[in-house]
């Protein structure tokens, strides 16, 4: 009997073709995209992240629209089409890779929020993610007049739907969730969904064509 090529205990069922060899279903199932960090073909975590991305999008696109309907209440169009831009640079960032976790939004998030503050803060590193978003945040204010007090009340917003999705049980809860967010509500064009880098301008279901909201 092969055992676990992870666990070495239970009996290894699935191929591994990061691990090189056999493992069981509950070392696959708790571990990968975590600790063990699956290519982007390998038929289990494929299988796995579609269902959680679909899964979870309706139910992220309904917190979403409570999230962002105050700005759409008060007519901040822009800040509403930032925090997409934003997504929209999380999801590619993401979209072929096997690893990645809420807690890295977190931290990336948090990098933006010190960037675009009034209070100067000297910053010694950040991740790729972090420098991508500012990236993003500086391309969109060329084309877009954003003031710094709406720029920071949309990272604030995104940054608390964040907080607020995290859950102990699942570090990629929200992350699942914002893929499958971008893919099912986000009118990108489909070099946008498969080209790395791509810059587009966000289109998404908005508040008033889901609740039938009056401006």
């Amino acid at each position: 009997m092969s055992l676990c090529v992870y666990c070495h205990k239970q009996k290894g069922k699935r191929s591994c073709p990061a691990l090189g060899g056999l493992i069981c279903a509950s070392c696959c199932g708790q571990h990968r995209g975590q600790r063990i960090n699956c290519p982007i073909s390998c038929r289990y975590f494929k299988a796995h992240e579609g269902y959680q991305r679909e899964r979870l999008s309706v139910e992220f696109h309904t917190a979403w629209l409570s999230a962002t309907e105050p700005l759409y209440r008060q007519k901040k169009y822009r800040s509403i089409d930032f925090i997409a831009r934003l997504e929209i640079a999380i999801f590619t960032h993401y979209r072929d890779k096997t690893a990645g976790t809420d807690r890295e939004v977190l931290d990336a998030l948090e990098f933006l929020k010190r960037r675009v503050s009034p209070v100067l803060v000297v910053e010694t590193t950040t991740t790729a993610l972090g420098n991508e978003l500012f990236q993003v945040m500086e391309e969109y204010v060329k084309r877009e007049p954003l003031d710094l007090e709406h720029m920071q009340e949309a990272i604030e917003v995104l940054l608390g739907f964040l907080q607020n999705r995290t859950h102990t049980e699942d570090p990629r809860h929200f992350l699942h969730g914002l893929l499958g967010h971008v893919e099912k509500y986000f009118d990108l064009p489909k070099e946008a969904k498969e080209a790395q880098g791509a810059i587009v301008t966000p289109s998404i279901v908005t508040p008033d064509q889901v609740r039938g909201l009056s401006e």
